[in-house]
């Protein structure tokens, strides 16, 4: 009966100790996340792309962020945005498409490899003003998405090894 009890009380401490992420370089611990560069005339984008970005790695808990000495960096550029009609009706607008072009390096400072570059990531969002059952009702909506979107690419192409 003992050793049922403390068998129970192990595998509940195993579970409780399972996490879906995983990592495929677990020597990474610290990021370097540069200001993010805006090629575009919407400046707003720069704020909320690095803004978006450090909370996201805040919340994942994966790597640390750290402004000196660095096990890796994140580098992004916003080369292109547009914000154009998607879907109309007659004479009414139904949706918007949000586009942004983007360039990605992420360096593994201490092998000095970079993990993962792509140059021309387009990462879309639709909204919608007068469908009330769009996910997303502005333009800042989808921006927004479009960076937790990024992130997740980020990831997946760097520390996610499946």
């Amino acid at each position: 009966m003992k050793f049922e009890i403390i068998l129970v009380i192990t595998l509940l401490i195993i579970g409780c100790s399972y996490s879906v992420y995983t990592t495929g370089y677990p020597y990474l611990k610290t990021v370097l996340i540069l200001p993010v560069e805006n090629q575009t005339s919407n400046y707003d984008l720069l704020d909320l792309a690095f803004n978006s970005l450090i909370d996201s790695y805040e919340m994942d808990g994966r790597l640390k962020l750290v402004g000196l000495s660095p096990d890796c960096q994140l580098e992004c550029s916003i080369h292109d945005y547009s914000n154009k009609i998607f879907s109309y009706s007659g004479s009414s607008i139904d949706e918007y498409e949000v586009r942004i072009l983007f360039d990605i390096t992420f360096t593994d400072l201490l092998k000095n490899t970079v993990l993962w570059q792509n140059s021309s990531l387009v990462i879309s969002e639709r909204y919608s003003i007068s469908d009330e059952n769009s996910q997303f009702k502005s333009e800042v909506e989808s921006q927004e998405e479009i960076f937790v979107k990024l992130f997740e690419i980020i990831m997946k192409n760097t520390l996610e090894e499946w």
